[in-house]
């Protein structure tokens, strides 16, 4: 019975989980996973433990190393980040909320609000987290 077949689209619990089984699977230690996509060992390490998880980039890279669909290492905050930005500013012009509020519940700044709505810039798997569970937007 081949194995790597019938595993291969099973998804597990987390993206350490599914990137730990798809390297042994594949007969790989964790060097070789980073020479592969052009990250440190010490990175594949923390991606398969949980404690970090690989940029867009990365999850990119891993899919293709694996001939996977190439979001199969996305999570919510890496699929929510395509659009975001449309997303939080047709929020915010819906919200009933002052700025204050808003940046008071996030743990964030005026300036970094303004860096979310109109530069383009991402927030941090945290922040992204308060605002998905905050009623406040819809992101």
């Amino acid at each position: 019975m081949d194995l790597k077949k019938e595993y291969k689209d099973m998804k597990c619990n987390s993206i350490g989980e599914n990137l730990k089984r798809l390297r042994k699977l594949n007969g790989m230690n964790q060097e070789d996973v980073a020479i592969a996509i052009g990250t440190t060992k010490y990175n594949i390490s923390k991606y398969e433990c949980g404690r970090l998880y690989p940029s867009k980039k990365d999850s990119i890279k891993l899919a293709k190393l694996f001939k996977l669909n190439s979001k199969y290492f996305f999570d919510d905050y890496l699929n929510a980040m395509d659009s975001f930005h449309d997303n939080f500013l047709n929020s915010l012009n819906k919200i009933c909320v002052s700025k204050n509020k808003l940046c008071t519940s996030l743990g964030i700044s005026k300036r970094t609000l303004y860096r979310y709505t109109y530069q383009n810039e991402f927030p941090s798997r945290k922040v992204y987290i308060k605002l998905k569970n905050s009623n406040i937007t819809n992101v």
